[in-house]
């Protein structure tokens, strides 16, 4: 069975080793009918690993990855500190943790690993309610919880702020534009891989039934990473009581 590389869920840096190793493929089979096609995906492979090499290097990345782990902190710290007090044997502060902890739980579960963009809307909505809602603002100071609380609105909106420049920073270099790039990658795969599809169908030369293959092992190894991580992401969801990738396959 053939197996289809599940392009969206790759992360950058899967996406981009999987479009090296099929052009290396290629490049090893010489089947010289492929060159047009190989002229079209190497060039825009080039510019995604120069995107990436750039974006990983961007002071901007890392301050945005250490925002991101410092609010992840504040809402599992708040949600472990309001689960605990759930137990308190005074019946008004157990009352308190159960409004505030059920009140995290129904904005979802594992909210530190949504999307960067999912989990600032997220958290935003979370201490809105906890600012807005009387049961929830009087709970909050019921478990003495106002300096968490705090740190978790600074952590939020500096990461918002980071995040931002992040965007600017990559509008003002076209090139970075990793997205944009991928989509022109996966058409340029797509016409590589149709075309040696149809040779192999016509029998032109056993080069391209093997190399169908190939590219067929290779996407399954690539795929099986996705699978095991969302596995282990389903296992953990599981185990906590608490849950993302996007399932659509290229």
């Amino acid at each position: 069975m053939t197996n289809t590389p599940y392009l969206n869920r790759y992360r950058n840096g899967e996406y981009l080793q999987y479009m090296k190793d099929v052009l290396q493929l290629v490049n090893d089979a010489s089947l010289d009918t492929l060159t047009t096609q190989v002229g079209a995906l190497n060039p825009i492979v080039d510019n995604i690993d120069a995107a990436f090499q750039q974006s990983q290097g961007s002071t901007l990345t890392q301050e945005i990855i250490n925002l991101d782990e410092r609010r992840d902190r504040a809402i599992v710290g708040l949600r472990s500190t309001t689960d605990g007090y759930t137990y308190h044997h005074d019946a008004a502060t157990a009352s308190a943790a159960t409004a505030l902890n059920t009140n995290i739980a129904s904005h979802g579960a594992r909210i530190q690993q949504l999307s960067y963009q999912e989990e600032t809307a997220t958290l935003d909505s979370i201490i809105a309610d906890w600012e807005t809602d009387s049961e929830l603002t009087a709970a909050v100071t019921t478990l003495n919880l106002s300096g968490w609380l705090a740190e978790l609105k600074a952590a939020n909106a500096a990461f918002t702020t980071k995040y931002l420049e992040r965007v600017e920073e990559t509008a003002a270099n076209p090139s970075e534009n990793i997205p944009q790039l991928r989509n022109d990658a996966t058409v340029a795969y797509r016409a590589l891989t149709e075309h040696i599809g149809a040779h192999a169908t016509l029998g032109t030369a056993d080069g391209y039934n093997t190399l169908q293959d190939q590219i067929s092992v290779l996407a399954g190894q690539y795929n099986q990473v996705v699978d095991n991580r969302t596995d282990g992401e389903t296992e953990d969801t599981t185990e906590t009581d608490t849950t993302t990738d996007d399932t659509t396959e290229a």
